[in-house]
């Protein structure tokens, strides 16, 4: 799709993506609990995180000492990595007008970088946990978490902030229950699947999707309307000071 979109200044937009279901179409980290963990573990942890009663930082350790101790015995579940069929398409789209672009996943990480890789989209800066392969087996650590507050693995809400006070309307692009909190604090909300449904119960505005195909749709259109819209009133917060 060629953009009609002026080029003469770079928007003042950032686009921050999901990975596990969003980037690519299916679920990777939970395709591979659900490959290594009985039954009754994956679906113990899985309710417990969906009640709220554990946040992801607490549910990915656990789910980390579900798996095989070699990585070689994750490669056939990992790979391949089936992209939506829009993204490559859509990250060229957003860098020839000069929109910042990563990509922030709170699942099990390791596997990012490497899918994005494969894809030719290496230099995607991604935010995510990091997974170290030991004598003892796999072990995960949160290099992107909250220093405070404990509840993701990824905190997805201090890159929106990041960016925002840089100056950037951010549109944030998900699927699902991870984010929740992002959802809370974007500009522009894309949502599909289970996202959308929890935005649906808690009054939260978003844009439906299918394929980022439909994203450039809509962004080269806002962009050369000069329009993004105004960011909404989120009823949901996270962080520490929802401690406070």
């Amino acid at each position: 799709m060629r953009s009609r979109t002026p080029r003469a200044s770079s928007p003042a937009v950032a686009v921050l993506v999901d990975y596990d279901g969003t980037v690519v179409t299916r679920d990777i980290s939970d395709d591979l609990v659900r490959r290594f963990a009985s039954v009754e573990a994956w679906a113990a942890l899985d309710s417990a995180y969906r009640r709220g009663d554990i946040g992801s930082r607490a549910l990915l350790e656990a789910e980390t000492q579900l798996l095989p101790r070699e990585p070689a015995a994750l490669a056939e579940v990992v790979m391949p990595q089936p992209l939506d069929p829009g993204f490559r398409t859509f990250v060229e789209f957003a860098r020839s007008i000069g929109i910042a672009i990563e990509v922030v996943s709170d699942g099990l990480g390791f596997f990012v970088a490497t899918g994005l890789a494969d894809l030719g989209l290496g230099d995607l800066p991604v935010y995510a946990a990091e997974m170290v392969f030991g004598s003892t087996g796999p072990a995960i650590r949160f290099p992107n978490g909250h220093p405070i507050c404990m509840v993701c693995g990824t905190c997805k809400r201090d890159r929106i902030l990041t960016h925002q006070a840089s100056g950037r309307h951010v549109i944030y692009v998900g699927d699902g229950h991870s984010d929740q909190y992002a959802a809370a604090y974007a500009d522009t909300l894309f949502a599909k699947s289970e996202l959308a449904d929890l935005c649906d119960r808690r009054g939260i505005a978003y844009q439906p999707w299918t394929t980022f195909s439909d994203i450039q749709i809509w962004l080269d259109r806002a962009l050369r309307r000069a329009d993004l819209g105004m960011p909404p009133s989120r009823p949901f917060i996270c962080g520490p000071e929802a401690e406070a």
